[in-house]
């Protein structure tokens, strides 16, 4: 055996890999995390460090041309695996780490990523992760400024019409600052910039639009990719389609642990988040609820006694998007959620919201630093295959 296949071996045991949800495919989604977490693989944090693409769901036209560009800026050695049901995740990462291993299928690959104008795609277009951070506070045992929070997307050829700014690009594919007036009426730099719809722990589909002048979000958008054809129902939500009252408070609960897991993860704290994680899928693995609710209650303890958690996200959002309002909310929900077993004690749930309309959600955003904006996305953790797309607004000025 050469040195590349034995280097490729090994690479093989234990890749990264990025995660791209479909809207409708949270069961898949769901499945592959849970399938990463028992395998030991990394997630990626961006097609960089990414050796295993996998995209879970049946993405539609618009989802289907970001995996393509994004693909072509993974570099090689890498494998792809398409998770179409949540039975498929584990022989879809099999085959993934097989294609990794195999020397003479890599020999193949480009050796560096493509430029998407070398592709025939618009020489403007990115997928590239402009690169954010949340926080950067740092304490004992986690760390609150580990994630990148930029993104990027195809540019308004592939998404519907959305201009990303006028006239000259610079290099990646960013536009150039124009300029307007702030909220003071002075005439700053305004910078287009988007975010998702492939990022850690972002909403399936989810595109915002944000217009920043330094790192203030002065206007926001945001859309759905591949919404329902128009007068179409949305396809069911797999938190609210259960077949059972004990079904659907045991996925009401494995919601919470979620959307938990994402704010966390945001926020830069691995290890709580990795925890949450693991009670979502024991949960949704048929787990009794009672043996999870000492180590629920544990992880509620640590979140709530983090000094540098509350400071970090104090003042962080308004309204229906106070952060720190809505970690409240989860926390009481999982605290006080009833036993799956017993489902006539269901009662109100104080973690619950209505999904968000896309409007709605971009109003959020208005007036909040960047690096905020992805923790108020991630607190409210829209359901995006319910979110209503009735109208492609754009919010007021902050």
């Amino acid at each position: 055996m050469d040195l590349t296949a034995r280097l490729l071996r090994f690479a093989a045991a234990r890749p990264h890999a990025l995660v791209v949800p479909a809207v409708g495919g949270t069961a898949q989604r769901l499945a592959v995390e849970a399938e990463l977490a028992r395998r030991g693989w990394p997630v990626a944090m961006g097609p960089a460090d990414t050796d295993v693409l996998v995209v879970a769901g049946v993405p539609g036209p618009e989802l289907a041309a970001v995996v393509e560009l994004l693909w072509q800026q993974v570099p090689a050695p890498r494998a792809r695996a398409d998770v179409a049901t949540a039975s498929a995740a584990a022989p879809a990462l099999d085959r993934a780490a097989d294609d990794l291993a195999d020397a003479a299928r890599q020999r193949r690959e480009p050796a560096r990523p493509s430029s998407p104008a070398h592709q025939g795609a618009p020489a403007r277009a990115s997928t590239e992760h402009s690169e954010h951070h949340p926080g950067s506070h740092r304490h004992a045992g986690h760390d609150h400024g580990g994630h990148r929070t930029g993104g990027g997307q195809p540019d308004a050829h592939q998404h519907g019409g959305h201009q990303h700014g006028g006239g000259m690009r610079m290099p990646g594919g960013l536009p150039m600052a124009d300029v307007g007036p702030d909220r003071d009426g002075l005439m700053l730099d305004r910078l287009r910039v988007p975010l998702g719809p492939v990022l850690p722990d972002w909403p399936a589909g989810l595109v915002v639009e944000v217009v920043l002048q330094g790192d203030v979000v002065q206007e926001a958008s945001a859309r759905i990719l591949d919404p329902p054809a128009h007068g179409q129902p949305a396809p069911p939500s797999f938190w609210s389609d259960a077949d059972s009252s004990a079904d659907h408070a045991r996925r009401r609960t494995a919601r919470h642990l979620d959307a938990l897991a994402r704010l966390l993860g945001t926020a830069g704290w691995a290890d709580p988040a990795a925890k949450a994680r693991h009670l979502r899928d024991e949960l949704l693995a048929g787990a009794p609820a009672e043996s999870l609710r000492p180590r629920t209650d544990a992880l509620v303890g640590t979140v709530r006694r983090s000094r540098m958690l509350r400071r970090m996200l104090r003042g962080v959002g308004a309204g229906a998007g106070d952060v720190t309002a809505l970690l409240a909310a989860r926390l009481a929900a999982l605290q006080t959620a009833p036993a799956v077993e017993n489902p006539a004690h269901a009662g109100a749930d104080p973690g619950s919201t209505d999904a968000p309309t896309s409007d709605e959600l971009a109003e959020l955003l208005v007036g909040a630093e960047l690096a905020a904006a992805r923790l108020i996305v991630a607190a409210v953790d829209p359901d995006t295959d319910r979110i209503s797309v009735t109208r492609a607004g754009r919010a007021p000025h902050g």
